[in-house]
């Protein structure tokens, strides 16, 4: 089904996206590769971020403070796992968007 959106400016087709999901959405196997996706996508979100702010640190020319890059290194990881919780950037559902078909073989 398409459904007709009215911008104001212009008429947009929107197609709702058509997934397998529903039906297994339950599923042992569904939960193990959403729960995979989800990780990918905190591993990738912490490495983006932890160049990000190793580029800063070394900005400021003071001395590192004893400890700090290890708590920098957790602060990363940890807003990396409650970004990708959150949907981070799509990428986790882009994945298990391709992957889900696999899950169930065709009847």
């Amino acid at each position: 089904m398409i459904t007709r959106l009215n911008t104001g400016t212009e008429t947009v087709a929107h197609r709702p996206a058509a997934s397998s999901a529903g039906s297994m959405a339950g599923s042992p196997a569904h939960k193990k590769l959403e729960k995979a996706a989800q990780e990918f996508e905190g591993m990738l979100i912490s490495q983006l971020l932890g160049d990000f702010t190793s580029g800063l640190t070394s900005l400021s020319g003071d001395a590192p403070m004893s400890g700090s890059e290890t708590l920098n290194s957790l602060a990363v990881q940890t807003l990396s796992s409650a970004m990708a919780g959150r949907g981070g950037f799509g990428i986790g559902k882009m994945l298990i968007h391709q992957l889900e078909p696999s899950l169930h073989p065709a009847k």
